[in-house]
């Protein structure tokens, strides 16, 4: 049985697992947050970083208001050489090779945690977990992967297709990914007693990969309603199309920049907000085609949000792109793929179009540009359909899968979630 204080999170980033290790904490099940490099603002550290202006944007995100921080265990070496190591060799192969190394030795740390502090249940996240699994299982610790992208078998097989179809974006594609990586993800997914998938689609692959149906449950994500929030459009000529994200083929770059392209509508604005992943040379045939804002701090990023008519992400690969709830809460239209892992529905909040369809992309692009009352209609019902999806619905939602894998007649979530378990979780 679960009790007080008796779950680790783990997670050497960020990503969501700042809002997981939160939710955890107010069920009052949270033993330890371990991750790598935490931004405390009141510690001496935190003083020393807010005089530096372009330090502390970086930092800012690093953070979680609530989450109590004599339960956070930093391992900040391994990420700080990761953060080195990716800005002086940003080339996707060189990223992907830093990566794996970070994350394997953080999996070393956190099983050397688990088998000294034998917790409850252990919250880890995909290519990062295997030891810790391993030690977790042989200590009696309960298992639950969140699987924060579909299965990496399944991106693989994207890439490689991708890199035959669209050569000039073959750089920015996460190409000859190891054997022995690819086997760590799926027995990560097949050691876990239960798997937290963002998305339908996470879970489709998980299951197409060997995983039961009945240890997947689907939690999708959240998004800042109170900042990212719809805003008055200017009366300008401009009809501005937004994409936020890395600026790879796995995002569905290409299908998007020849949609455009294609359309070649004078007051078309394309504008793409994220890094350059691999060398950006198969952006140079499109420069004319769009605009380029990249790494925008994300306590900034509402404002291009605010300033756009219509959200774009033809995804190949997600989890549940956040961004896209993002652009939901801002009022946006969004015209995405089943394979982006969202919460949109067809003709509703906007438009799910196949993968690597140009034709889809340009036809609903020109209706929303053409079409204002449609627009409107579908930003205010993106509004309302990201009020469904905040981040404390997020943890309410989690909180309501750990109460799942415990006793029912365990007291300590009956009070904060009373008349609310399990809802809004699938399986």
């Amino acid at each position: 049985m679960l009790s007080q204080g008796e779950v680790i999170v783990a997670h050497p980033g960020a990503q969501h697992s700042y809002e997981t290790a939160l939710a955890v904490q107010q069920a009052g099940l949270l033993k330890r947050y371990i991750t790598g490099i935490y931004y405390k603002p009141k510690s001496a550290l935190g003083q020393a970083v807010h005089l530096v202006r372009p330090v502390e944007r970086r930092f800012r995100r690093r953070h979680k208001r609530g989450l109590a921080q004599h339960l956070i265990k930093q391992c900040p070496l391994g990420e700080a050489l990761y953060l080195t190591g990716v800005r002086l060799k940003p080339l996707t192969r060189h990223a992907a090779q830093i990566v794996r190394w970070r994350n394997r030795r953080f999996d070393r740390i956190v099983a050397r945690v688990i088998e000294r502090e034998r917790p409850a249940a252990l919250i880890a996240y995909d290519t990062c977990s295997l030891r810790a699994f391993t030690k977790a299982k042989s200590v009696g610790t309960l298992r639950i992967l969140d699987q924060s992208v579909g299965h990496w078998r399944t991106l693989a097989e994207v890439l490689s297709e991708e890199a035959e179809r669209h050569p000039d974006f073959a750089d920015s594609l996460l190409l000859d990914t190891p054997e022995e990586f690819l086997a760590q993800c799926t027995e990560e997914a097949l050691m876990a007693d239960r798997i937290l998938a963002g998305s339908q689609y996470v879970k489709d692959t998980m299951i197409r990969h060997g995983v039961e149906p009945s240890r997947i449950s689907i939690i999708p994500y959240g998004a800042d309603i109170d900042r990212f929030t719809p805003a008055p459009r200017p009366k300008d000529l401009v009809y501005r199309v937004l994409f936020v994200g890395q600026l790879s083929q796995r995002k569905g770059i290409k299908y998007l920049l020849e949609a455009v392209r294609q359309l070649a509508a004078p007051d078309l604005e394309l504008r793409l907000v994220g890094g350059i992943v691999g060398s950006g040379l198969g952006l140079a045939r499109y420069r004319d085609r769009f605009t380029h804002v990249r790494n925008v701090p994300h306590y900034e990023l509402h404002q291009h949000f605010q300033q756009a008519d219509v959200f774009v992400y033809p995804s190949l690969h997600e989890g549940s792109a956040i961004a896209i709830y993002e652009a939901l809460a801002a009022g946006l239209p969004v015209i995405t793929t089943l394979n982006s892992g969202s919460v949109v529905r067809d003709g509703v909040e906007g438009f799910i179009v196949p993968i690597r369809d140009v034709n889809a992309l340009k036809e609903k692009i020109l209706l929303l540009r053409e079409d204002i009352d449609l627009r409107e209609q579908m930003g205010r019902n993106a509004r309302r359909r990201s009020e469904e999806f905040t981040w404390a619905a997020y943890r309410q939602r989690i909180a309501s899968a750990l109460y799942d894998l415990v006793p029912r007649s365990a007291p300590l979530l009956e009070a904060p979630f009373a008349g609310k378990r399990g809802a809004h979780v699938r399986r």
